[in-house]
């Protein structure tokens, strides 16, 4: 009992903190220079690219991965950058998808039981019996965030697998655009 009361706070507090980091960086995002996360990034030398996909990989849990996509394209460039990005959003999503799975899945499968909710839960039921597609269009089409996105897979009934492959093969058309797009700027500049 102890545990599953420890379970629902730390979801709980899991979401506030996703959802309020991203109301701040709605808020402040803008105020983000590139230029001086770069001078700081190559300070630290051939440890740049590691310290580059831990920040991206942690940070990229409370805030849109977007910013880090296109600073890993300015800071390597596209061959390296799309690297270092698709491989930090892809652990990032993986870990956002567990954390909720973990903490939240069954309590929203509770909920969803409610007469009220009987669309929701009809399509939570889809996703169990194979939702590699609905994944893939989910990733590529911006219609929220991709913690959200994480953050609702977790607690859905997606098989794992599923989630993963859709999330991969999701992933790589935003990151070729948006790490290609941070190169091209360093090119003009």
């Amino acid at each position: 009992m102890k545990w599953q009361r420890l379970q629902k706070i730390f979801f709980i507090v899991f979401l506030v903190l996703t959802f309020g980091s991203l109301l701040i960086y709605q808020i402040y995002g803008g105020d983000l220079d590139l230029e001086k996360i770069r001078i700081y990034l190559q300070s630290f030398g051939i440890w740049a690219p590691l310290i580059f996909i831990l920040l991206y990989i942690f940070g990229a849990i409370f805030i849109p991965s977007t910013p880090f996509m296109i600073a890993s394209g300015i800071l390597f460039g596209f061959k390296y950058g799309f690297i270092y990005a698709i491989f930090s959003g892809f652990s990032s999503s993986i870990i956002v998808f567990t954390i909720s799975r973990k903490l939240g899945q069954e309590r929203v499968a509770n909920i969803l039981e409610n007469k009220y909710l009987k669309y929701l839960n009809k399509y939570n039921k889809r996703l169990e019996s194979g939702a590699i597609g609905d994944i893939i269009i989910l990733r590529m089409v911006p219609i929220m965030p991709i913690n959200i996105l994480n953050i609702l897979m977790g607690v859905s009934k997606i098989k794992t697998r599923d989630y993963i492959v859709g999330t991969f093969l999701g992933l790589i058309p935003s990151n070729i655009l948006t790490v290609y797009f941070g190169s091209f700027i360093t090119e003009i500049l």
